[in-house]
């Protein structure tokens, strides 16, 4: 009888384990209550909006969403790190999704005032990207959608990634800010562009990305990359005629400076990633183009 009495316990116990599991089991988004008015406070989180297909669900964001062309259509509420309380107030939303800039002060109004807030992280890797999209995608009841957007991305980062493996990797600069001069290190997602590409960032342990010419010069980099965020082609092509200056630097020697698109390449999306990176890796192992390709850069 006690045998019976402590396996009925024994039991008991299990089922309310299992019960306590069940419950506790995190619930998928989509069968949560869909917001249906959603305002987004940063560039990268209405591209990954409209990307996964919520773009109808998107009533507002901020002077800095341009990308794609809809976005600057939609109502706005401000800049990335500033914010009109008010009007985000008044356009009576049932989401916001904030970014890292986004100041928390103004964050907690709106949570004061009762309108659900979501934090999203800057992506600092390319599997970072891929979780984030898969994360709004699932939040906004597009899961599908965003599972086959990372699905088709990882395939063909990934495959770029094994196929430059077994080759050398040259030193790249890959240059992002001017005054000063600034570069990406380990914690910017830019410096996974080099990394699947197969090259050798020059700046990836620094402490920060702020570099030196002088410093550019001693290491001296075998491909040097131009993609000046919140500047004009022009800009990036001044910049070029710089660095053509510096005779003795191997990428001026052989003719391997390139200006890129800051758009492209500074929208981290797992989408816009791959569309960058397909032009990176050419930059940095030319060997790879094939006979009808043509490199992406532009070439001095």
């Amino acid at each position: 009888m006690n045998r019976i009495r402590v396996y009925n316990q024994y039991y008991i116990l299990a089922v309310a384990a299992v019960v306590l599991f069940l419950c506790t089991w995190p619930v998928n988004a989509e069968s949560k209550k869909l917001p249906e008015r959603v305002i987004s406070l940063s560039p990268i989180i209405t591209e990954t909006i409209f990307l996964v297909g919520a773009q109808d669900r998107l009533i507002a964001n901020t002077s800095y969403c341009n990308v794609p062309e809809e976005a600057k259509t939609k109502a706005k509420i401000g800049s990335v790190i500033q914010m009109n309380i008010e009007k985000v107030v008044r356009l009576k939303p049932d989401l916001v999704i904030a970014s890292a800039l986004s100041k928390e002060k103004q964050i907690q109004t709106l949570e004061n005032f009762s309108i659900p807030v979501i934090r999203a992280r800057n992506p600092k890797t390319f599997d970072q990207m891929c979780e984030m999209t898969m994360d709004l995608g699932g939040r906004l009841g597009c899961f599908e959608q965003a599972q086959k957007i990372v699905k088709a991305a990882q395939d063909k980062a990934n495959a770029i990634l094994e196929g430059n493996r077994t080759l050398e990797k040259p030193k790249v600069f890959l240059q992002i800010g001017i005054k000063p001069l600034h570069s990406a290190n380990k914690d910017m997602f830019i410096n996974e562009y080099i990394r699947y590409s197969g090259g050798r960032n020059i700046s990836e342990n620094e402490g920060s990305g702020v570099y030196s010419r002088e410093k550019v010069v001693s290491v001296n980099p075998d491909v040097i990359l131009i993609a000046t965020m919140g500047t004009s082609k022009k800009a990036g092509r001044l910049e070029r005629e710089k660095w053509l200056a510096f005779k003795n630097i191997k990428a001026v020697e052989k003719g391997r400076i390139h200006v890129l698109d800051p758009e492209i390449l500074c929208s981290p999306t797992p989408v816009t990633f791959v569309k960058g990176l397909k032009q990176i890796v050419t930059l940095v192992h030319p060997e790879l183009i094939r006979p009808n390709d043509q490199s992406p850069g532009e070439d001095i």
